[in-house]
């Protein structure tokens, strides 16, 4: 993605606004090393373990003074990658040799359509494929239709070089460089900058199918199950035993709204269920292990913490889903669309946490009489008239003050079981 160089915060001459800032994300921000490197070939450099061992701003970071140590006079630099990520559409780095400092950002969705990408000086790099020089020391046809060009040449910049990356991924990979050289950049600095393009791109692409491989399993399986797959946990029947706090969320009506509702008013409902469960969740440390159809199984994991505190935790999450929720019926029933309702339940328990499925077609989910349970207490709410249930294993984890509504029959076990619910009414 290569839409990152509309959101440069420089000083801008006063017809230029900028907007779409709520599409930049700054990532982080990185003291540069601050003083041209000498000697060496930068191919070999690029191609060592040494900088295979380094992530994208330091890499990026070295590499600009590294260009500097061999006569380039980069003033600064910007480095965008096109992604696959269903919020971030492009990732990338920034350099700037006064300040000394590198940059790694994030954009989102719709840069595209801003006036900001559309009025940017590489966009037909990005788009097209091809290699854009602007000399900002007399090119004023340039500045008057490029902002970003009229704010670098008003810091002192002289010439821009916008150059794509041929990666396997397609367009959309671009680096550009900008000199505050008298005279700008010479045949010689510009043949010098395009003839690392090849190993550049190179460097990036190995890093980003790793990357692209973890963001795209923690997107789909969640961080824990996509970091085991990665780290080579992909035979059927391989896992291990563990115990956690489960938590099971399930939509009420869910047939009757799907036979009612029109396909987009559906699945913006949906939309607005799913998020507060998930951000509510992993706001407590909790990670989301499936979705089937409209229901939630969830874990909270006592690695780094113990039974109470993940118990805590989950109760915490539980009671901001249903907040949560409920100022979304505020919304949707002032513009007169259907209300949600849901169920939640909590238990503790011993789960089985791995591989299964067919040999050729294979999901890693958590099983064992735990997530039964849990599942089983969920669908009491609708019996006894509460959105939130917790079971008795998880009373006696979390410690705290409940209340007991007595014993219920559940589904599939012979005895029943005691039910617990928050003291505090206005979420319970």
């Amino acid at each position: 993605m290569a839409m990152s160089e509309a959101a440069e915060k420089w000083p801008v001459p006063a017809s230029v606004t900028p907007t779409g800032d709520d599409l930049f994300i700054l990532r982080r921000e990185l003291k540069s090393q601050g003083r041209p490197i000498s000697g060496g070939s930068l191919v070999d450099w690029m191609l060592s373990e040494e900088s295979r061992k380094q992530e994208g701003p330091e890499l990026f970071d070295e590499l600009c003074w590294r260009l500097l140590g061999q006569g380039v006079p980069l003033w600064r630099a910007n480095l965008s990658i096109r992604t696959l990520h269903p919020q971030v559409m492009g990732v990338g780095f920034r350099w700037w040799r006064d300040q000394a400092k590198v940059q790694e950002f994030l954009v989102r969705h719709g840069m595209e359509l801003s006036n900001e990408y559309l009025e940017s000086p590489m966009r037909r790099a990005v788009e097209e494929g091809i290699t854009l020089r602007y000399r900002l020391d007399r090119d004023e046809a340039a500045l008057q239709r490029f902002p970003l060009l009229a704010a670098f040449r008003a810091a002192g910049a002289t010439d821009y070089l916008a150059c794509p990356l041929a990666l396997a991924a397609g367009r959309g990979h671009v680096v550009t460089w900008a000199s505050d050289a008298v005279g700008g950049l010479s045949d010689a600095h510009v043949a010098t900058l395009q003839s690392i393009l090849p190993v550049l791109g190179l460097s990036l692409e190995s890093r980003m199918l790793q990357r692209r491989s973890a963001v795209l399993l923690d997107t789909y399986l969640g961080r824990t199950i996509g970091s085991h797959i990665l780290a080579g946990e992909i035979r059927r029947g391989q896992g291990r035993r563990l115990r956690a706090v489960l938590m099971s969320v399930d939509l009420r009506d869910s047939t009757a709204l799907a036979d009612r509702l029109p396909g987009e008013a559906l699945v913006r409902l949906l939309d607005d269920y799913f998020e507060a469960v998930g951000d509510s969740v992993h706001a407590q440390g909790g990670e989301i292990l499936k979705f089937v159809g409209d229901g939630v199984l969830a874990i909270f994991d006592l690695v780094q913490r113990s039974e109470a505190e993940a118990a805590a935790a989950a109760l915490a999450a539980s009671q901001e889903i249903l907040r949560r929720i409920d100022v979304t019926n505020e919304n949707r029933d002032i513009v007169g669309l259907d209300l949600i309702r849901l169920g939640i339940g909590l238990h503790v328990g011993d789960i089985i946490y791995g591989n299964v499925g067919a040999a050729d077609r294979l999901d890693y989910t958590a099983i064992g009489p735990a997530v039964n349970l849990v599942c089983r207490i969920e669908g009491l709410t609708k019996s006894v008239g509460r959105p939130l249930l917790l079971s008795e294993g998880f009373a006696r984890a979390y410690g705290g003050d409940l209340v007991s509504l007595g014993r219920h029959a559940v589904r599939g076990l012979s005895e029943p079981q005691e039910i617990f619910a928050p003291v505090m009414p206005e979420y319970a």
